[in-house]
């Protein structure tokens, strides 16, 4: 399925699913990998709930494995796939209680160089909660992520994913991230899907947003590695504020000052 005549052949099963901190966090397991479509597995749970909203950014870690270790199964030897941008639509809260949800992510094309592919979530009951299209291009490596030496254990089950990360808002609109086990991916950089949960963040305090309003999509280009080993600066600026919707730009900052993540954010007034 749109796979280049130039690529080498494909093994099901050359990627080992790792679970580095953000996994741990976020309740993440593999269910099948495979370079068509691959499927993951990711609790409901209380901690997907805190005192301003619903976090809904949370499913862009699930959201950024499912459709990255599509490419990663189907991977030549020597390279690796990494995050180029994704885009994610938020059709409703990730659930806090019943059965896990179902994450499921497929090739959409193969070619020189890179893919792209798509995936969603769906709860415990089969209602969308979430849908993403991820760019992805190859890089070469010595060898393929691993997890960490000593397994990363989950908070308890009363901590939210927004304080676990441990973000702490600077002034409005700006929100830091300190170093935590919770962040890293199998290269030791930020995990896309965190920097997706501190846009999002970032992009609520910058418009007081509080249970009243709900990300509807975050569209975000990675444009170098997050350190994972250092503070990450999540700086906003609101595009548009209207009564029901609000656009809003996020820059993800190394504490060199460069940007690892270009954000483009978009919340709505709930409906009653």
């Amino acid at each position: 399925m749109g796979q280049s005549m130039a690529e080498p052949m494909i093994d099901i099963g050359r990627a080992d699913f790792v679970v580095s901190g953000a996994e741990s966090l976020l309740r993440v397991s593999a269910v099948r990998l495979g370079p068509q479509s691959t499927e993951l597995s990711m609790e409901s749970g209380s901690w997907l709930q805190d005192s301003v909203s619903g976090s809904r950014g949370a499913l862009g870690v699930p959201l950024d494995d499912v459709t990255g270790y599509v490419v990663a199964a189907g991977r030549p030897d020597g390279y690796w796939p990494v995050s180029l941008g994704i885009r994610v639509d938020l059709l409703a809260d990730p659930p806090t209680i019943g059965p896990p949800m179902s994450v499921t992510g497929e090739l959409v094309a193969r070619y020189p160089g890179g893919a792209t592919t798509r995936g969603s979530v769906v709860d415990g009951y089969g209602n969308v909660v979430a849908l993403v299209t991820q760019r992805s291009h190859l890089i070469p490596v010595d060898a393929a992520p691993t997890s960490p030496s000593v397994p990363v254990i989950a908070p308890p089950d009363n901590v939210s994913v927004r304080d676990a990360l441990g973000f702490r808002q600077v002034e409005k609109g700006v929100v830091e991230m300190p170093p935590t086990t919770f962040s890293p991916n199998g290269k030791g950089d930020v995990h896309g899907g965190v920097l997706i949960i501190g846009c999002e963040n970032a992009a609520l305090s910058a418009i007081d947003g509080d249970s009243q309003f709900r990300t509807t999509s975050i569209d975000i280009a990675y444009v170098r590695p997050g350190d994972a080993r250092n503070v990450v600066t999540f700086r906003s600026d609101v595009r548009h504020r209207g009564r029901s919707m609000a656009v809003i730009r996020v820059t993800a900052l190394n504490a060199s000052g460069k940007p690892c993540a270009l954000a483009t954010v978009i919340v709505q007034r709930r409906q009653a």
